[in-house]
């Protein structure tokens, strides 16, 4: 049985913040040829969108988007030849995936397919097949990024526990430097007691010293006059 699109589903994608998806027929250029497309723009970026399309439509639909089985891989483009996806069609199809990631804060998934060369499925010639594949894409959005967020919520949260467990330990130890301060405080109060009674005892002997050496030199003249 062929996919239909759910008004529901379009409108739970259509209702999400315009900073988290987008969604639109889009229009590529592949080999000569201007093909619509199902374009979905994911922002902020989600940087392994790529990997996580391959393994998604490995796992749902048996398609080996990584160069294992029918496809062939190049920098632009995941291609899966000679497929067939029951919920599109009976007939093998070429599925033709685009991820452009070259943006700072997005990324562009355009998804196409073809019954063959220059036969493209395209939503005025092929309606029900192409409906299908948007139903497609709109489930791996629908899948994907709740636990891509999911994932981020958790990031965010184990990197405000590390700040936190920071804060605790650097609150700790300026509480234990504080003590070390008054005790060094203390300790220096102490010491400039001691050089300052230490002080008064040199002068206490210089003061004598020079008496007895005043004595000394009366005496010894004395002695010598005698």
């Amino acid at each position: 049985m062929k996919y239909t699109i759910i008004p529901f589903l379009l409108f739970f994608f259509t209702s999400i913040s315009a900073q988290t998806l987008s969604y639109s027929i889009g229009e590529i250029e592949y080999k000569e040829d201007v093909v619509k497309t199902i374009k979905i723009t994911l922002d902020p970026k989600p940087e392994t969108i790529k990997d996580v399309f391959e393994d998604w439509m490995d796992d749902y639909y048996n398609v080996d988007l990584d160069g294992k089985k029918f496809l062939f891989f190049d920098k632009k483009y995941l291609t899966a030849k000679g497929i067939v996806i029951p919920e599109i069609s009976t007939r093998k199809i070429d599925l033709i995936v685009s991820v452009d990631e070259t943006e700072m804060n997005s990324t562009k998934l355009d998804v196409f397919a073809s019954f063959g060369y220059n036969n493209w499925i395209q939503p005025n010639e092929h309606y029900s097949e192409f409906a299908a594949l948007e139903g497609i894409v709109y489930q791996f959005v629908a899948d994907y990024l709740p636990e891509y967020y999911l994932d981020k919520v958790e990031d965010v949260r184990e990197e405000l526990t590390d700040l936190k467990d920071n804060e605790s330990e650097m609150q700790e130890e300026l509480v234990e430097n504080k003590e070390d301060l008054e005790k060094l405080r203390m300790e220096n109060a102490e010491l400039l007691e001691r050089l300052r009674q230490n002080q008064m005892k040199i002068n206490s002997v210089q003061t004598r010293l020079k008496l007895n050496q005043k004595a000394y030199k009366s005496i010894n003249k004395r002695i010598i006059e005698n």
